[in-house]
């Protein structure tokens, strides 16, 4: 813990705790809780505070008629929460969403959840609380708690640890619950696209978000946390990948690739990657993850009200999302989180090897098996804009790789991930005819299976590099991790995003280097 903190575990199926619950277990409430008993001294030292959910489980056989009824959200009320936006018919600022579960297939199940960015913040009221839980599906755009006929729930328990905030040092956050629905437009001052694959918001009012803190800072961040969606059809390999990207918010060092043209290498600041959904192959099959612990992305405060756009794009990041969707597709939720820079700032670079080819080309070189690539001329000062100048070393982490097609790999589903092209420091350097070439290690990249296309690393696979040229040609290698058994299947097709932080170089500063590591509580 960062500091005083206090911890809640909560259960329907408790005996010494019990809540009041109705027959499909889709609305509970547990009566007189004792905030000042969970915070200690705390409570009385701060006035606003952050709930973090540590864990969240079910237990039990859940009834389900109609699959999608078993891709569920649970929501909580309660507490007096702050710096809200969600999208609901309702709009309620009573509720927030805090674990998504798909208990379709299986009714056991336990959500880990790495991200410790996911956290709520809400005001001090009253000493004793009553805390109520209600489920939702994606078809729920109005009503909370009501199951659909047929349907019924299991036990659940929640490990929810609670924080102070300090206003300028830590905790400041504001949660975005963003729903695929299309039928939601007018509620949320937003419209759809007719082929729903673009999300606008004409003005989205950034200072209501994060109104207990928008006035006191410059930069931000914006991190994908969790998501639920029902499947949309028939689909198979890197169809199934749908990325996210969003327009309007004042993106610095930040750098994704957005083009295969073979000129030259496309990046663009404006229009990050924030995470991606890779859709079932039927339309009978769902998802829930809490564990996406995609890259935040850093930018400026720039106006109160911004025009947001959030597109659908395909798995290349070069042109819409090609799938057409009907009836009332898509459904899901994504939780954004928005948080404060506090000190250490944060660059995020997404590339991928679409549109190279076996033949050199101003974009770079691809072999044949897909082991290895190069990207040309990749712009460092691009990605670390606003940092590039004031550190001389930095770390890069790999947050995320995401494919369907690496996935099939037989005796090599695990692989170990290599760069080239930065001034690494404390890595194997290999001595050639042509002089130094510097070889860094990530670490192990693992792509298990069709069910786990992709994977979000946060702070697992990192290295160090100096600062040296602005221009950099990257390469990334595949290596064998069971010797003697080639590749199946084609392992760098993949969308890696890294995160860069810079390295302070003094004592005093130094002390901002535990801040670098990720995910940033």
């Amino acid at each position: 813990m960062l500091s005083e903190s206090g911890s809640l575990i909560l259960s329907t199926s408790s005996t010494t705790n019990q809540c009041t619950i109705n027959a499909t277990k889709s609305d509970f409430t547990f009566s007189n809780i004792n905030m000042r008993n969970v915070l200690g001294a705390a409570w009385d030292k701060y006035e606003m505070f952050t709930m973090k959910v540590a864990s969240a489980a079910t237990a039990g056989t859940a009834t389900i008629s109609g699959s999608a009824n078993g891709v569920i959200c649970y929501n909580m009320a309660g507490l007096t929460w702050e710096n809200l936006h969600y999208d609901t018919a309702l709009m309620s600022q009573n509720y927030v969403a805090i674990a998504v579960f798909n208990v379709q297939t299986t009714s056991s199940q336990n959500q880990f959840i790495t991200n410790t960015g996911q956290s709520y913040n809400f005001r001090k009221s009253s000493d004793i609380v009553n805390l109520n839980f209600t489920i939702t599906n994606p078809d729920d755009i109005g009503t909370f708690g009501v199951a659909a006929s047929g349907n019924s729930y299991t036990d659940v328990a929640f490990h929810l640890v609670f924080e102070p905030v300090i206003p300028g040092e830590m905790n400041e956050c504001a949660f975005f619950g963003f729903n695929l629905s299309p039928s939601i437009t007018s509620q949320v001052g937003r419209t759809v696209s007719s082929d729903e694959k673009e999300f606008n918001y004409a003005a989205f009012d950034m200072k209501r978000l994060c109104r207990n803190f928008w006035d006191k800072h410059e930069d931000f961040e914006i991190q994908w946390a969790f998501n639920n969606n029902v499947g949309i059809g028939t689909l198979s390999g890197n169809a199934r990948i749908c990325l996210f990207q969003m327009n309007g918010l004042n993106f610095v060092n930040s750098s994704t690739k957005n083009s295969n043209s073979t000129d030259r290498l496309g990046m663009t600041t404006e229009s990050p990657i924030l995470g991606s959904i890779t859709f079932a192959t039927t339309s009978t099959t769902h998802n829930a993850m809490m564990y996406a612990n995609y890259a935040p992305i850093q930018f400026k405060k720039d106006g109160d009200n911004v025009n947001l756009t959030i597109n659908l794009k395909n798995n290349e990041n070069s042109a819409a999302f090609a799938f057409t969707f009907t009836g009332s597709n898509p459904r899901g939720l994504i939780g954004f989180f928005i948080k404060p820079i506090y000190k250490v700032p944060k660059a995020t670079l997404f590339i991928n090897p679409f549109g190279l080819t076996t033949s050199q080309t101003g974009l770079g070189i691809i072999n044949a098996g897909s082991t290895e690539f190069t990207l040309n001329n990749v712009n460092m000062r691009q990605a670390c804009r606003s940092m590039w100048d004031k550190y001389k070393k930095f770390n890069i982490f790999l947050t995320t790789a995401i494919s369907q097609l690496a996935t099939t790999q037989t005796a090599n589903q695990a692989y170990i991930l290599q760069m080239e092209g930065l001034n690494f420091i404390n890595q194997t350097a290999y001595i050639t005819s042509t002089g130094q070439t510097q070889t860094a290690t990530l670490g192990t990249v693992t792509m298990y299976g069709s069910t786990q296309p992709s994977n979000t690393y946060q702070s697992a696979l990192v290295t160090s590099f100096n600062r040296d040229q602005d221009f950099v040609n990257l390469t990334l290698r595949a290596v064998l991790l069971a010797p003697g058994t080639a590749f199946t299947a084609t392992p760098l097709l993949c969308n890696f995003g890294f995160t860069i932080v810079g390295v302070e170089e003094d004592q005093e500063q130094a002390k901002e280097f535990t801040q670098n590591w990720m995910p940033i509580a």
